[in-house]
């Protein structure tokens, strides 16, 4: 999937400066409140760089939201499927919204995903926290965190969106297998007979999900950085 053209650099900073700051969190057990905090973070952060993309004339359907992640991200070895279904099938199971965005990040399948689809669409930055908002996916990975945080407060009362419909709005947005690189279009002007022209495009293929990495990288003891300092999505079993 391609990257955003002229993606702000203040809203990378602003993303990078929120997890900087909460580095040294377990996210395998994180502390009472971390949970309602990435939760309402990551939903007013994507609601504003979405804000900005369209007002690009980007195109809207690359991020959107997915229902479930692609099959070959939800058949790799780190995810977990219990709790997927666990989120999806009975939210009500969770006592509140801070103990619902704790299990997300505790169960691995935040980190699961992001790493998954870095190897899926062949998008290192999506395992790098400072730059993976540049990304489309990452938009797709966290509306269907959002909207899993929606059917939470749906089924507990807190929200006029019945669960159910969101359950059926998330059946119509699987997601579909990579195809060619390429990057958001803009969208055509009103009246006119051609199409705007779209941003340079990306001619790299994209390469196929890589089973087994995630494990190799799980063995290693040194903390995961990537190039110049920054920090890579966290393996799930460190601190």
């Amino acid at each position: 999937m391609p990257a955003i053209p002229n993606f702000p650099p203040e809203l990378l900073a602003e993303h990078r400066n929120w997890h900087h700051a909460r580095h040294q969190v377990n996210t395998n057990n994180p502390p009472p409140g971390y949970g309602l905090d990435f939760l309402q973070f990551h939903r007013q952060y994507i609601a504003k760089a979405r804000q900005w993309y369209l007002q690009q004339g980007y195109d809207p359907g690359l991020i959107q939201p997915w229902g479930l992640p692609p099959e070959q991200i939800r058949r790799s070895p780190c995810y977990d499927v219990a709790a997927e279904q666990r989120i999806t099938m009975n939210p009500r199971s969770f006592a509140s919204a801070d103990e619902l965005g704790r299990f997300i990040e505790a169960s691995g399948l935040h980190n699961c995903i992001h790493q998954q689809a870095a190897l899926y669409y062949n998008e290192p930055a999506l395992n790098d926290l400072d730059i993976a908002p540049g990304s489309t996916v990452f938009y797709q990975i966290h509306g269907m965190i959002d909207r899993w945080y929606a059917e939470w407060l749906a089924a507990s009362g807190m929200s006029g969106a019945p669960a159910t419909r969101l359950r059926e709005q998330r059946a119509d947005t699987q997601p579909s297998a990579p195809q060619s690189s390429r990057r958001p279009a803009a969208s055509r002007p009103p009246g006119r007979g051609k199409r705007k022209a779209s941003p340079s495009r990306s001619q790299t293929k994209r390469g196929p999900l890589v089973h087994g990495l995630l494990g190799a990288n799980k063995k290693s003891s040194k903390k995961p950085l990537g190039s110049k300092g920054r920090r890579r999505v966290p393996q799930k079993g460190r601190h």
